[in-house]
C-alpha cells in the first residue's frame, strides 16, 4: 500500500513538473498577445472598421522591426541620441525611459550573462546555507581597507525571478562545480530535481557557469 502511495506521489510531481511550466507558458504568451494588440488595434479598427485578431502584434512587430532597422544606421543612432537627450529633460519622464531601458537590456542578456557563478551563501543565519547566483564583483573601499565583495541574488523558488540581492565578502562564498542551468533546475524543482554531488570549486578560476572575474 505504500509503495502504490509513493508511485502515485512521484508519478504527480512528475506530472507536475510537466504541466505547470506549459500551463504558465500558455498563460504568460496569451497575455502578451492581448496586451500588444492592443497597442494598436483601436486604431486600426477605427481605419478597417473590423476587429481582426492578432492585427495589432502584427503591426506592432513590424513598428519594433522598423525602428531596429532606422536605428542600425548613423543617421538612426544620431535620432536616438537626440531622442534620448530630450527624454533625459524632464525629471519623471527621465526616470521612467531609464528604468525600462535598463530591464529590457537585462532581460535580454543571456543567462550566463546574468548569473556568473553558482555559489552557496549562509544565509538568512549562521548555519543555514541557501543557493544563490554571483550577478556582479565589486571593491568595497572602507576605513579598516579595501575589501572584494559579491552581489549575489539569492532566488525564492518556485519563481527564479523572485528573491533577495545581498552583497558578501568574496571569501565567504562556497563556489560550486555545476552549471546555472543545473542550478534553475534545483530552485524551480524546489530541491526535486537536484545534482547528486555538490562539489566546491575554487573561487579563482573560471567556473562551469561563467568567467569568474574579481575586481581590481
Amino acid at each position: 500500500m505504500k509503495t502504490a502511495a509513493s508511485y502515485v506521489r512521484n508519478r504527480f510531481l512528475a506530472g507536475v513538473l510537466v504541466v505547470v511550466p506549459i500551463i504558465a507558458t500558455f498563460l504568460a504568451l496569451r497575455f502578451l498577445f492581448v496586451q500588444i494588440d492592443g497597442l494598436f488595434a483601436p486604431w486600426i479598427n477605427g481605419l478597417i472598421g473590423r476587429h481582426i485578431p492578432g492585427l495589432g502584434v502584427i503591426v506592432t512587430v513590424l513598428v519594433v522591426l522598423i525602428a531596429g532597422v532606422v536605428v542600425s544606421n548613423f543617421m538612426g543612432r544620431r535620432l536616438l541620441a537626440w531622442t534620448e537627450r530630450i527624454l533625459g529633460g524632464v525629471p519623471l519622464v527621465k526616470s521612467i525611459y531609464k528604468a525600462s531601458k535598463d530591464i529590457i537590456h537585462t532581460a535580454t542578456l543571456s543567462r550566463q550573462q546574468v548569473f556568473r557563478d553558482v555559489v552557496m551563501v549562509e544565509y538568512p543565519r549562521r548555519g543555514m546555507y541557501s543557493y544563490g547566483f554571483v550577478t556582479s564583483y565589486a571593491t568595497r573601499h572602507a576605513q579598516d581597507g579595501v575589501h572584494r565583495i559579491a552581489n549575489v541574488f539569492i532566488p525564492g523558488p518556485p519563481l527564479p525571478t523572485t528573491g533577495v540581492l545581498v552583497a558578501l565578502p568574496v571569501e565567504d562564498l562556497f563556489y560550486l562545480d555545476v552549471s546555472v542551468e543545473e542550478a534553475l533546475k534545483l530552485v524551480l524543482s524546489a530541491g526535486m530535481v537536484s545534482p547528486r554531488n555538490l562539489r566546491e570549486r575554487p573561487s579563482a578560476g573560471p567556473g562551469v557557469g561563467g568567467e569568474t572575474e574579481m575586481p581590481d
